[in-house]
């Protein structure tokens, strides 16, 4: 990580160049960086950030999306099959969390509707947080996308700086 350490004037500087110096003490030997190179340096660690924790907002969305075939593939065994239920109530109430009163078994109609209505509606719970991960992570991916446009567009401003110095020698 780049910290600047002084921040000096140039004076004499000649027109059209940096004026400002950054000495930094992340750098090999006390480099100094010009604004240009700062702005570069703040740009690319923001876009950074926002890519790791694009990664961190994608691997929680990977797990919500197994979590939700898990259940869909439950709800389907309860419809169809109801004698895995013990394994299934303890899923719900172990992994899903789902506090609601289960029954013990679901042999009945108002039994097994009990077990389908609490799986649904943490379904659907779950579904939502999806959707507002997914909503945070379009944020995350625009301001990346930001960070890495205000790099380039430092970087191509410089280069016609440079190249404007240039051509007035």
């Amino acid at each position: 990580m780049i910290g600047i350490e002084t921040i000096s004037l140039n004076p004499y500087a000649p027109r059209g160049s940096d004026r400002v110096n950054l000495y930094s003490n992340g750098m090999e030997g006390g480099d100094h960086l010009t604004i240009g190179q700062l702005a570069i340096a703040v740009s690319m660690h923001a876009a950074a950030a926002y890519e790791s924790q694009s990664v961190v907002k994608m691997n929680r969305m990977t797990s919500g999306s197994d979590t939700l075939t898990q259940c869909a593939a439950y709800l389907e065994e309860i419809t169809e099959d109801p004698d895995n239920w013990a394994v299934i109530k303890a899923y719900m109430q172990n992994t899903l969390k789902i506090t609601d009163e289960l029954p013990d078994t679901i042999d009945t109609y108002d039994r097994r509707m009990t077990a389908i209505t609490a799986l649904k509606t943490k379904m659907d719970s779950l579904v939502r947080s999806q959707q507002e991960m997914m909503i945070d992570l379009q944020t995350l991916v625009n301001r990346r996308s930001v960070a890495f446009s205000a790099s380039s567009n430092i970087v191509r401003a410089l280069g016609t700086s440079m190249s404007g110095n240039a051509s007035n020698f």
